[in-house]
């Protein structure tokens, strides 16, 4: 089975650790740490004291993210998802916004890294004609109109109190575009959902 990529390899674990280089671990310094707890699953992200509880479990689940996530062949075409809005861990008017595209394959990937944790969160799901993300970007089914459109068709005007979202790392670059479109904040998030537990590090709450 030819399997899809899931960007686990762009997981940029280090920017997450305090970089002190404290030696409390027992390591020379964090970037050692790091590539230790990467090739020893007995190392746990724990063994560094600069790091709570929930980072240090945010951590956990980052760096089993291809263990969370089930393996997911490639798609010869796109499969579509059901669009629009969905929740996340019953949200309430502070939650984050996150916005992706409706590919069946992201959907399922969101799904499994959801379970994880008990943050809620709203998730626009464009109509990308199933396209992930990266592709979405390309063949411009993922769009500042399209968000706009969503947010507008959907309920989300009234149901949260901020305008901030938060986007895929591979439509960074129609972060102005979005802002200006849109009138709301743009958050770059990361290119793998793998990474989300670390993003939103100290709110990434155990089940």
């Amino acid at each position: 089975m030819l399997k899809a990529n899931l960007y686990f390899d762009n997981i940029n674990f280090y920017k997450y650790l305090p970089q002190t280089n404290c030696k409390q671990c027992g390591f020379n310094n964090c970037l050692n740490f790091l590539k230790k707890m990467r090739t020893d699953e007995r190392l746990e992200p724990e063994v560094c004291p600069q790091l709570s509880v929930n980072m240090a479990y945010a951590f956990n689940i980052a760096l089993n993210a291809h263990k969370v996530i089930p393996e997911i062949e490639l798609m010869q075409l796109p499969i579509p998802g059901k669009p629009g809005l969905i929740e996340i861990n019953m949200p309430d008017e502070n939650s984050p916004l996150l916005i992706s595209g409706n590919s069946e394959l992201t959907q399922l990937v969101l799904s499994a890294i959801f379970t994880t944790t008990i943050k809620p969160f709203y998730v626009l799901f464009l109509d990308t004609r199933g396209d992930t993300v990266d592709m979405a970007v390309i063949h411009k089914t993922f769009t500042a109109e399209g968000i706009k459109n969503g947010i507008e068709n959907s309920r989300l005007l009234n149901m949260v109190g901020h305008r901030e979202m938060v986007i895929p790392g591979f439509a960074g670059s129609l972060e102005e575009e979005i802002k200006q479109v849109t009138g709301w904040n743009v958050n770059i998030g990361p290119l793998c959902c793998g990474e989300l537990p670390l993003y939103f590090g100290e709110d990434w709450v155990r089940p």
